[in-house]
């Protein structure tokens, strides 16, 4: 049979032949069509399990049929080799040939990787990858449910805590100033100025005798109040004034005149019946000699307490009960006094 560039070739042996035939006549295989004028070197042709991508050779993972006996009455039992045939293209065996082998190759390996026989140099991998579970994801809601409406009771302030009650600038002086000889310590006040009076009187007559005070603040039991008040302190040098409430609308409760140690002011007060402040506990003694007397120590120091029948009059620090003791000072009955 000759050869036609129009009639196909076989690839296995390069023999030309008709088309109506479907094995090659020389070595009996089953056809794939390759014109002679259509073939490259740059082309593969397409044999089972080998593909042409863009000119190049894919490897699909299908086996090659086996070459069937050739029919009855043919004169050659075997394909020709390439000393036998003339026609018989060896570029073309090995263009499908390379790729075939590579594709059994890939299919061997692929089954021994599904079977685990080569997995056995990747276990630290394959642990890895199997034993480590994935950390759930939980859905944080997006939907922030309402606040309640709740009414806060108001808090309950026990006695102790301080309210911080803010000082005046200034005092306003009230009526004519008051000559200081009289300006007495006595049981019921300082001179005119009455305990009871509201303390911006109290206060405003002692402005306008004395000046504005030197020094103001809160005042509570150290200064003569029961443990509940809230009170205020002017001092003008020795004498400290208390005041229970503020200064605004509360009462003038009590007094303390006390010896400076550095005096900032001349300040001359005295008793209606004429003690002061550093005179001898024998002249103490002396004045109020038909008054009850008594001497007491409270926390290391020495008071004296002159009393008649109604009560409490004056007391205060002495430093000695002895004759040659020094008044120190003269206080009013605190308010909480029975």
């Amino acid at each position: 049979m000759s050869t036609s560039t129009h009639l196909p070739l076989c690839v296995y042996c390069g023999t030309a032949r008709p088309a109506d035939q479907t094995r090659c006549p020389q070595c009996g295989r089953p056809w794939i069509d390759v014109r002679v004028g259509g073939r490259s070197s740059d082309t593969v042709p397409a044999v089972a399990g080998v593909v042409a991508v863009d000119g190049q050779a894919a490897v699909e993972a299908v086996p090659v049929p086996a070459s069937p006996p050739p029919p009855p009455g043919s004169d050659s039992a075997a394909p020709p080799t390439d000393d036998e045939d003339p026609h018989h293209d060896s570029s073309g065996w090995l263009k499908w040939m390379i790729p075939a082998l590579i594709a059994a190759i890939a299919v061997v390996v692929v089954a021994l990787f599904l079977f685990g026989v080569l997995d056995e140099t990747n276990d630290a991998t394959a642990a890895t990858a199997t034993t480590i579970p994935s950390a759930p994801t939980t859905a944080v809601p997006t939907t922030v449910p309402p606040v309640p409406s709740t009414t806060i009771a108001p808090t309950t302030t026990s006695s102790t805590t301080t309210t911080t009650i803010p000082e005046p600038d200034s005092f306003q002086a009230v009526g004519e100033p008051i000559p200081v000889a009289s300006l007495t310590l006595q049981a019921s006040g300082i001179g005119p100025i009455a305990f009871g009076d509201i303390a911006p009187d109290a206060i405003g007559r002692l402005v306008a005798s004395l000046g504005d005070p030197e020094e103001t603040g809160a005042a509570g039991q150290e200064l003569g109040l029961c443990d509940d008040d809230e009170g205020r302190f002017a001092r003008w040098a020795g004498l400290t004034v208390t005041v229970s409430g503020t200064f605004a609308d509360g009462i003038f409760a009590g007094y303390r005149y006390e010896d400076e140690a550095v005096p900032t002011m001349h300040l001359d007060l005295a008793t209606p019946s004429g003690l002061r402040i550093g005179d001898s506990v024998s002249r103490l003694n002396e004045i109020y000699a038909s008054y009850q007397i008594d001497y007491v120590s409270s926390e290391g120091t020495d008071l004296f307490r002159l009393s008649n029948a109604d009560g409490l009059l004056l007391w205060g620090p002495v430093s000695s009960v002895e004759d040659s003791g020094r008044v120190e000072g003269i206080y009013a009955p605190d308010i909480c006094s029975p």
